[in-house]
């Protein structure tokens, strides 16, 4: 919702610049320790890798793909992220999978169109196809961050949000930089964004893939509209229909079991 905001106003390369600066800054002097750098030049590419494909490159292609998709268009793109995953997991790291982890991201895919509303849709193909190549690197790369089980989780999340930064920023340098012009609703959704989606977020996605694996962790996207739809209720007083409260429950069916259904985190052949 925030990138469709905003995303219009101040361009993709200006917002995925913002957002990763006021995480960066909001993450630095919280997690950032003098003996995390002791260590930082066997952790550069890792941060490097992430920094491109699980931060600036994901950022900027979702909020590319915002100039011509609706929100729930959006989300229900970013659900495809545990589906690949799901893949990457088997393919790459050779977890053992179930069958019925399988049934519940369709299930809980398929609750995510029913809430949002198939008629709701929008469908473009170069916006589409980013959104696919974002939903893709946010998979790998959770598999190759669980891999990561060496390397502090909060320290990683603030590291790659700060290399994404310095990668980024010429960028927008070279658009001229981020104006400050910009509506009161623009700039609290830049706000809310980069503090809240993008600092707080990560921290904890970081860990919950550590806790959960790339399957399980990514699975959580699925709630994203439901607790939206709790929100907008109780703020908004936006009304609540059938088709919510059933795909609610479709959603919710999926990532139970997708998560209490599969096997032991581990790595072992098929």
């Amino acid at each position: 919702m925030f990138t469709k905001i905003a995303a219009p106003v101040v361009g993709p390369i200006d917002l995925v610049t913002s957002r990763l600066i006021i995480a960066a800054a909001f993450l630095a002097p919280i997690f950032l320790r003098k003996r995390h750098f002791q260590g930082f030049k066997n952790h550069l590419k890792p941060l490097i890798i992430f920094g491109i494909f699980n931060a600036t490159l994901p950022f900027f292609l979702f909020a590319y793909a915002a100039l011509a998709l609706n929100a729930g268009t959006l989300s229900v793109m970013n659900a495809t992220s545990p589906l690949f995953a799901f893949a990457i997991s088997i393919l790459w790291l050779r977890f053992a999978f179930s069958w019925i982890q399988l049934v519940g991201l369709m299930i809980g895919f398929t609750g995510l169109i029913v809430f949002v509303g198939y008629e709701s849709l929008q469908f473009s193909w170069i916006p589409f196809i980013c959104c696919l190549l974002g939903a893709f690197m946010y998979g790998a790369c959770s598999n190759y961050l669980y891999k990561l089980s060496h390397i502090d989780p909060a320290y990683l999340a603030t590291m790659t949000l700060i290399v994404g930064t310095m990668m980024f920023l010429p960028f927008s340098v070279y658009e001229g930089g981020v104006s400050f012009d910009l509506p009161r609703r623009v700039w609290i959704s830049i706000l809310l964004l980069g503090f809240l989606c993008t600092g707080l977020a990560y921290v904890a996605f970081v860990i919950l893939i550590r806790r959960m694996g790339p399957v399980g962790a990514s699975s959580v996207l699925f709630i994203v509209p439901v607790a939206g739809m709790v929100w907008a209720n109780i703020f908004l007083n936006e009304s609540i229909t059938i088709s919510m409260l059933s795909g609610c429950f479709l959603i919710l069916l999926g990532v139970g079991m997708t998560n209490f259904f599969g096997p032991e985190l581990k790595e072992d052949k098929l």
